[in-house]
C-alpha cells in the first residue's frame, strides 16, 4: 500500500514540475522572441550545406547578403529600382506550398500499381 501512495505522490509532483516548467518557459519566451520590424529576411537561398545568400530589408534599405557559419556579409546594396523589381517578383511568384499527403500517396500507389502491372 505504501508503494502505491508513493507512486501517486511521484506522479503528482512530476505533473506539478512539468506545469511550472511550462509557465517558466512561457515567461522566458516573452523576452527571447522579440519581433523586430526593422530587420526582415525576404528571401533566402541555400548555396551549400552551411552557407546561403539572401535579400534582407533593414529599415528602408535592401541588401544582398551572404550567410555562413563563420560570418555574415553584405554583398551589395540594392538600388530603389532593383528593390521595386525584386518586391514585384515576390508578389508574382506564389509560394510553393507543400503537396498534400493524400496527393503524394495517390501518386506513389499509382506508380507502384503500374510497376506491378508491367512486371506480370
Amino acid at each position: 500500500m505504501y508503494i502505491f501512495f508513493s507512486l501517486i505522490k511521484i506522479c503528482v509532483f512530476l505533473l506539478i514540475i512539468i506545469y511550472l516548467i511550462n509557465i517558466f518557459l512561457k515567461y522566458l519566451n516573452k523576452y527571447t522572441n522579440q519581433t523586430n520590424s526593422t530587420f526582415r529576411i525576404l528571401r533566402k537561398i541555400a548555396v551549400s550545406k552551411t552557407s546561403s545568400i539572401g535579400v534582407v530589408q533593414i529599415v528602408d534599405k535592401y541588401y544582398v547578403m551572404s550567410f555562413s557559419e563563420q560570418q555574415n556579409e553584405i554583398l551589395k546594396e540594392l538600388t530603389e529600382e532593383e528593390a521595386v523589381k525584386f518586391l514585384a517578383s515576390l508578389e508574382r511568384t506564389p509560394s510553393k506550398a507543400a503537396p498534400e499527403f493524400s496527393d503524394v500517396l495517390k501518386k506513389v500507389t499509382k506508380k507502384l500499381s503500374n510497376k506491378k502491372g508491367s512486371s506480370k
